[in-house]
C-alpha cells in the first residue's frame, strides 16, 4: 500500500454502484480533551489554535473544498464557545447547526444525537484533526470511485502505535473486515489504522437506534461500522498520510 496511490480497491467492481458526493457532515466536537489539560481547561479542543487558526477552521475549510453545504456540530464541553465560533458559517459557505450531547457516552451516542440530520450520505468526523484542505476531497473521490455505501480514512501506523489507536483487519483480497479499537499490544491485525473520519449512508440510523456497548464500555462508532460490515455493507478505505492532531506548543504554558 503506497501513500501516493491512496485509493484501496477493497470491493469488487460488480458490487459497486454510482455514489453521489455527500453534501452534509456531522462533526463530533463534544469531547473534554482530557489528555490536553490544562490547555483545554478554558478552551474546547476544536478551538485550540494551530498557526493562528482554530482546529475547527481547518475542518470547515476541508469540508467546503469537498463540496459540503450543511454541517451539524455535536457539542458538550464548553458548547457555548464552539457554537459562538461556528455561528458565522457563511465564512466557509456552510450552513452550520448544532446539537448537544447531554451525557458523554461515546462517539456512536454523539452521532445518535444528530440522527435527524443524517438523512442522506454524510461525512462523520471527529474535531480532533488539523486537516489538510484536500483531505476530505481525496476521501470523497475514493468513495465515489469505490461505489460503496461506506468509506473510511485509513492511516499507516508506526510500529507500536496500534495499541493506542486502531488496527484494520483485512481479508486476503484487501477487503476491510473489521476495525479493531486499541488492540492489545502485539495483537494488531495490520499496521493500517482507521481515523475517526467516515462517509456513512442514512441506513446507519437504524443501527444507532440501539447501539451495543463496546468492549471498552462505551457506545463507539467503529462498533456500529463493524456491525454494518458484518451485515454485508461493503466499505472503501482511503489510505493517506495521517492528519496531524493538536499538540501543545513547546515550552509554552496555557
Amino acid at each position: 500500500m503506497e501513500l501516493n496511490n491512496p485509493h484501496l480497491p477493497l470491493t469488487p467492481r460488480e458490487e459497486c454502484i454510482t455514489m453521489e458526493s455527500p453534501r452534509r457532515a456531522v462533526v463530533l466536537a463534544a469531547g473534554r480533551g482530557q489528555r490536553l489539560r490544562p490547555f483545554t481547561d478554558h478552551a474546547p479542543k476544536p478551538l485550540l489554535p494551530v498557526d493562528g487558526r482554530p482546529t475547527l477552521d481547518y475542518i470547515f475549510a476541508a469540508l467546503t473544498q469537498a463540496g459540503v453545504q450543511e454541517v451539524c456540530l455535536v457539542t458538550h464541553y464548553l458548547a457555548e464557545k464552539i457554537e459562538a465560533y461556528a455561528r458565522n458559517g457563511h465564512a466557509w459557505d456552510l450552513q452550520v447547526t448544532t446539537c448537544h450531547q447531554t451525557t458523554m457516552r461515546g462517539t456512536a451516542d454523539a452521532l445518535k444525537v444528530a440522527l435527524n440530520f443524517v438523512t442522506t450520505a454524510c461525512y462523520v468526523l471527529a474535531a480532533d484533526y488539523v486537516l489538510p484542505s484536500d483531505y476530505l476531497q481525496i476521501l470523497k473521490e475514493a468513495y465515489v470511485q469505490g461505489g460503496t455505501p461506506l468509506a473510511v480514512a485509513l492511516r499507516p501506523l508506526p510500529e507500536g502505535e496500534s495499541s493506542r489507536r486502531s488496527s484494520v483487519r483485512f481479508n486476503e483480497n484487501g477487503r476491510i473486515l473489521e476495525i479493531v479499537e486499541k488492540p492489545a499490544p502485539g495483537l494488531a491485525s495490520s499496521n493500517i489504522g482507521a481515523s475517526l473520519i467516515y462517509i456513512v449512508p442514512p441506513d446507519i440510523r437504524r443501527y444507532l437506534a440501539k447501539p451495543p456497548l463496546s468492549s471498552r464500555g462505551e457506545y463507539e462508532l467503529p462498533t456500529i461500522i463493524n456491525q454494518m460490515i458484518q451485515d454485508g455493507y461493503p466499505i472503501t478505505g482511503c489510505l493517506q498520510a495521517p492528519p496531524p492532531e493538536w499538540q501543545p506548543p513547546e515550552n509554552k504554558k496555557p
